[in-house]
């Protein structure tokens, strides 16, 4: 069973990158292979010979940068958000996580760049399921959020939204997914493309089309799982809420009090 460890950055995030990646290295005690995916600003050779990259031989796939048509781009604009999702677009370059080049590894473990690492990532590895895509609750602890609060109100792409998928329970976060790479056809990157230009008005970028497409329409999101079979440590968390249990990954190391 092979696995592969995949980041995702662009120039702005690579600092970011090193951070988590040597983190996921060291802490992690992960020695497998390691994929960063790029775009159109990093896909030039001082980022394939830069010495990180070439000391822990990183993979490195680029991707060209997702084109919009012009009045998808102005919806994003305009639909009913912070302005700075919209600056954040690239977060879409996140749909190639599914192209079937990572079909050569069973088992795809994706990373945000900037989450921080604390131990042997072993027992998350081990949660993987057959067939299924596992990501965090956006909605946890509470569970009060459903799937339709990751898109804007506007019409007609919600009335399409509410009226075609259930989009009332639950869904994922995308800042970790670990998933077989079996879930990956020839067609899904297209079809998560396509289901952006359907849906321009999701929220958080990517997120929404992600957690629809997974959670929604192919039905096969599970929880990763809360805690490792001993309940000793918590798995991984987007915040630090409790010191009850020590954390392998946060996505934010901030403690809520």
């Amino acid at each position: 069973m092979t696995t592969c460890v995949v980041f995702l950055c662009n120039n702005a995030y690579f600092n970011q990158f090193q951070k988590t990646c040597r983190e996921l290295i060291t802490r992690g005690n992960y020695k497998g292979p390691i994929c960063l995916v790029i775009g159109n600003d990093m896909n030039h050779i001082d980022t394939y010979r830069n010495p990180f990259i070439l000391e822990n031989n990183i993979i490195v796939k680029y991707f060209p940068d997702i084109d919009f048509p012009e009045a998808t781009l102005h919806i994003m604009k305009t639909c009913n958000r912070d302005a700075f999702w919209f600056e954040k677009r690239f977060q879409y370059h996140k749909l190639h996580l599914f192209n079937s080049f990572f079909k050569q590894w069973d088992t795809i473990f994706y990373i945000d760049c900037g989450a921080t690492i604390f131990s042997d990532i072993k027992p998350i590895l081990e949660t993987r399921q057959a067939g299924q895509f596992l990501a965090h609750s956006d909605a946890y602890p509470s569970y009060v959020n459903k799937l339709n609060c990751q898109f804007t109100n506007e019409s007609p792409y919600f009335d399409i939204l509410t009226n075609n998928y259930d989009v009332s329970g639950d869904y994922p976060q995308s800042t970790i997914m670990l998933y077989d790479s079996s879930i990956i056809t020839e067609s899904t990157f297209d079809e998560l493309y396509n289901l952006t230009l359907k849906f321009p008005n999701s929220k958080t970028n990517d997120q929404g089309i992600i957690a629809l497409y997974f959670a929604s329409i192919k039905k096969i999101w599970t929880q990763i799982p809360i805690e490792n079979e001993t309940k000793t440590q918590f798995l991984y968390d987007f915040l630090h809420r409790t010191r009850a249990k020590p954390y392998i990954i946060l996505k934010r190391d901030w403690y809520l009090a």
